[in-house]
Order: structure tokens, then C-alpha cells, then sequence
């Protein structure tokens, strides 16, 4: 399944982006500034290190928006409710 965001590593989290990736197409070259789903821009990251970053926050959220996922935020305020409870 395609989507209109890929994953960046960049700034020391991994952030979404909705710019393309150069051929070949697996991921943006270290150095490239990529402009983010949070309205940040970046300098992409490689190696399989930064591919284990926490992710963006505000990043995340939008992807979920994009691919009509519940929002962490509604995830974890109905957990909050359950653990209450």
C-alpha cells in the first residue's frame, strides 16, 4: 500500500515528509533537506541507527490523519479513561 508520506530520518527523530525521494527511490541521501509533515525541515540521516529514532510526535499524527488511523491522542485519552475506571 502506497502513501503520500515517507519516513525520514533527520534532527535525531524520524519525521514524515511529503517530498520525493530521488532515484532510486529508497530513501533521501544524507545531507538533503527535507521539508516535514510538522512543518520542520530537516537534513535527511542514514545509517540503521537513525532508523531506530523515536518518531516525531506531531509527525506521527498527521500520518494518522492521512491514513484515517485513530489519533495517539484519542488512543491515549481513552486508555487514560480505562486505567481510571
Amino acid at each position: 500500500m502506497s502513501h503520500p508520506f515517507v519516513w525520514v530520518p533527520g534532527g535525531g527523530v524520524r519525521h514524515a515528509s511529503g517530498d520525493v525521494v530521488p532515484l532510486p527511490g529508497v530513501e533521501f541521501p544524507e545531507g538533503v533537506v527535507v521539508s516535514t509533515l510538522c512543518g520542520v525541515e530537516v537534513s535527511a540521516e542514514t545509517g540503521e541507527v537513525a532508523w531506530l529514532w523515536g518518531t516525531c510526535r506531531d509527525c506521527d499524527e498527521r500520518t494518522r490523519e492521512l491514513v484515517g488511523l485513530e489519533l495517539l491522542a484519542e488512543i491515549e485519552r481513552r486508555a487514560g479513561a480505562e486505567v481510571r475506571s
